[in-house]
């Protein structure tokens, strides 16, 4: 399983109840987690931006088709205590907090004018461009089943300035987008991510932790990537920051801690 898990129970820090599903997991303790958290998270134990996620699930059918579904993909499953809120990703380089980033998955907003379907689409053009083509917002049973979960049809004309999620999952490629909250990072959760950077003992590290906003002290550490991108926290100057670690002698030492 995640390193992270063991780690922030050794930091002390708040993190969601976890178990292993594969590849010694035993489906009567995979029904009995889901009972006793009552939403849960499937994902690899292994970390990577591609990596298929399943989240929000509450019925035990729904857990092993994610758990079979993830394990084609990955020899190591683990299953999460879903917790609400909003993914920030924080980038810990030599002990300091340079970059903070609120991955937050596709969302429309309306304008009191265009259709649901419109909205979707033109949000999936922006992407795109934004992008060069590699974001877009899919028509898919996801998609689908959050639009239905906001109450709307396809056809549905949402109200100016009603912002709606059309994704669980705030995955780049499916049309998630990324906010640079360096500066708006609560002394807390600064202070979990170098703590949690110390004790896995990495010189750089993207710490993951649920928020429901980085100001609030209130948090909860789900992960660690102990290879994170550098380019997913513009305006940011990680790169930098980056050479620096790697040529101290010509280092300009800046970052929150």
């Amino acid at each position: 399983a995640d390193p992270c898990f063991a780690n922030a129970a050794e930091c002390n820090e708040p993190h969601p109840a976890a178990l292993c599903a594969l590849p010694a997991g035993d489906p009567d303790d995979e029904a009995a987690f889901l009972k006793r958290v009552g939403k849960v998270v499937v994902k690899p134990a292994s970390r990577s931006a591609a990596a298929p996620v399943a989240v929000d699930i509450v019925e035990v059918q729904a857990l092993t088709d994610a758990i079979t579904d993830i394990a084609a993909q990955h020899p190591k499953v683990i299953l999460e205590e879903s917790i609400p809120g909003d993914h920030l990703r924080v980038l810990v380089i030599e002990n300091r907090v340079v970059a903070g980033a609120l991955r937050r998955p596709a969302e429309i907003v309306g304008n009191g004018r265009a259709s649901v379907r419109q909205l979707v689409e033109i949000q999936s053009r922006r992407r795109a461009a934004a992008t060069g083509g590699e974001s877009r917002i899919p028509w898919d049973e996801e998609t689908r089943a959050c639009i239905l979960e906001a109450g709307y049809s396809l056809d549905g004309l949402p109200a100016d300035g009603e912002v709606i999620r059309v994704r669980r999952t705030p995955h780049l490629l499916s049309g998630g987008t990324i906010h640079d909250v360096t500066a708006l990072l609560h002394v807390r959760l600064v202070d979990a991510a170098t703590t949690a950077a110390r004790v896995l003992d990495t010189p750089v590290v993207g710490v993951d932790i649920m928020v429901d906003n980085p100001t609030d002290p209130d948090f909860s550490v789900i992960g660690a990537d102990p290879q994170p991108s550098l380019a997913h926290h513009q305006p940011q100057p990680t790169a930098q920051h980056f050479l620096d670690m790697l040529f101290p002698q010509t280092a300009r030492r800046k970052g929150r801690y």
